[in-house]
């Protein structure tokens, strides 16, 4: 009973992690939609048989992030087999490049109409390109059979995740989406405490680049007073962000480049 206690205390509290992993493992796969939806859901029962199973069999030869994004890649590749088959691009996609393999995929591998398939490429930020462009691009590939689910026996699978090294790349991806998420939380919190002239000044310099002639202009300001008003805000910015444990080395983009006094 203590060992089912202990596991279900770190399920719950790695639940907000194996969600990560699990969506950022589908978006890898171009899985996405209500398909990445139902993994989702579907890893979070996983991890929840055999009475928290998977964390019981934790060994601690890795870290427990590691260990749970091993386990849910290995168990993404025997979900979507099984339920989808296997399936590998063509040569004529991976010749055309993105977003053909993606195209295809969704058209011939998951069964989407053409005008589906163009709206999650689009709403997932994978392409810009017309329904019309996009049936061109398709014409331009073979014409494949849908695959048949696989049934896949997933025996052993979980045992042989702990220590693996192949979610290695994928914890430092979503350890650094955290890190940027927190970082921006926290600059978005700070931004709040600023005028609303200030904000546009500081959006305008640190995160689009401008420089701060070009930021006098569109704002109608002096732009003599304006270099000690933009450090006065910079020693206040970075006040507000210290306080909250994040640093000018934290940022990101051009803001973390233009931060440093």
């Amino acid at each position: 009973m203590a060992d089912r206690q202990i596991a279900e205390k770190r399920f719950l509290e790695h639940l907000a992690w194996i969600d990560r992993v699990a969506a950022m493992t589908c978006a890898r796969h171009r899985v996405w939609g209500t398909d990445a939806e139902d993994f989702g859901s579907w890893i979070r029962i996983k991890l929840m048989e055999d009475d928290y199973g998977p964390f019981r069999k934790f060994r601690g030869e890795c870290s427990l992030r590691t260990y749970l994004a091993t386990v849910v890649v290995r168990q993404f590749h025997e979900y979507w087999r099984s339920r989808r088959g296997r399936w590998r691009p063509s040569r004529a996609a991976e010749r055309l490049g993105p977003p053909a393999g993606e195209l295809e995929a969704l058209v011939y591998r998951d069964g989407y109409p053409l005008e589906q398939a163009g709206e999650k490429l689009r709403t997932a930020g994978r392409t810009a390109l017309s329904d019309t462009e996009l049936a061109r691009l398709l014409a331009q590939l073979p014409t494949r059979e849908p695959l048949r689910p696989q049934e896949v026996s997933s025996e052993g699978e979980v045992d042989a995740a702990e220590g693996s090294s192949r979610a290695d790349d994928l914890v430092a991806e979503a350890e650094a989406a955290a890190q940027r998420e927190r970082v921006m939380g926290a600059l978005r919190h700070a931004m709040t405490r600023l005028e609303p002239e200030e904000q546009m000044i500081v959006r305008m310099h640190f995160a689009d680049g401008r420089t701060l002639a070009e930021v006098a202009r569109t704002l109608h300001l002096e732009q003599k007073p304006l270099y000690r008003r933009v450090e006065r805000l910079r020693v206040r910015l970075r006040g507000y962000l210290e306080d909250a444990g994040v640093h000018g080395d934290d940022l990101p983009g051009t803001i973390g480049e233009q931060w440093r006094p």
